[in-house]
């Protein structure tokens, strides 16, 4: 039998989840710069240039480049995600208090569901759609209107697109003998940190939003309840 939900203010996790959020964003950005350096480094060669015979330091000093960065936003994303997830387990508890019913899952959810193979794809969203839902206020009869999620479908979309045109970039990079072939993979990578960075702008606007819906929720709430007003609301 889980605890009863307490609610604790979300704002101190969801600050940490906004900068590592933004960090990984900007490293998406350089990681981008790399691939588009690289991208063009790979051009100067003709298409019937055999990669595996190249000797051209500027190839492969923009290789170095990209993989270094490569790291680094492997590292960021890593951070952030911890964060991140943190922040929605925070915001799930709280979601329970304002709509006790209005969940599928069990709030320990918030934080397995990201490391099941394959359910990971969709449960997190369905969550995250319970969590968002739960910020609706009743009307008279007590039934809260469906919210519009269009936020929450174009962030989940980035975040799963990201990594699947990354993997797509990696498979041509790999098996490629030719430049032409691996400028094609490049330009997979190129797409993918693209969205990545879109995703790290949508994945700040949720948490923003999250927060803010809750905190001013919650501060009617004890508006309503003792007659004083809450603090100001992280809009």
């Amino acid at each position: 039998m889980p605890s009863p939900a307490v609610y604790r203010s979300p704002r101190s996790s969801a600050i940490a989840a906004t900068v590592m959020l933004a960090v990984s964003g900007a490293v998406s950005l350089v990681s981008l710069g790399t691939s588009v350096n690289l991208y063009g480094e790979v051009g100067t060669f003709t298409t019937d240039v055999d990669l595996r015979l190249v000797d051209g330091s500027a190839v492969l000093d923009a290789y170095a480049l990209h993989g270094n960065v490569g790291t680094l936003q492997v590292v960021t994303l890593v951070v952030s995600t911890v964060t991140f997830i943190t922040w929605f387990h925070r915001v799930r508890v709280n979601a329970e208090i304002l709509d006790p019913h209005g969940h599928r899952l069990r709030r320990g959810f918030a934080i397995g569901a990201w490391f099941l193979p394959i359910a990971n794809v969709w449960i997190p969203r369905q969550i995250a759609g319970d969590i968002w839902q739960a910020g609706a206020r009743p009307d008279g009869s007590g039934v809260r209107p469906r919210l519009p999620q269009t936020l929450l479908t174009l962030w989940w979309g980035a975040l799963l697109g990201a990594p699947a045109l990354e993997r797509i970039g990696t498979v041509y990079t790999n098996s490629a003998e030719y430049p032409d072939t691996y400028q094609q993979g490049v330009a997979w990578l190129i797409a993918s940190d693209l969205v990545m960075v879109a995703a790290a702008v949508l994945a700040v606007l949720v948490v923003r939003r999250l927060t803010a819906t809750q905190e001013q929720r919650f501060a009617e709430g004890a508006t309503a309840a003792y007659g004083v007003h809450g603090g100001t609301v992280w809009g």
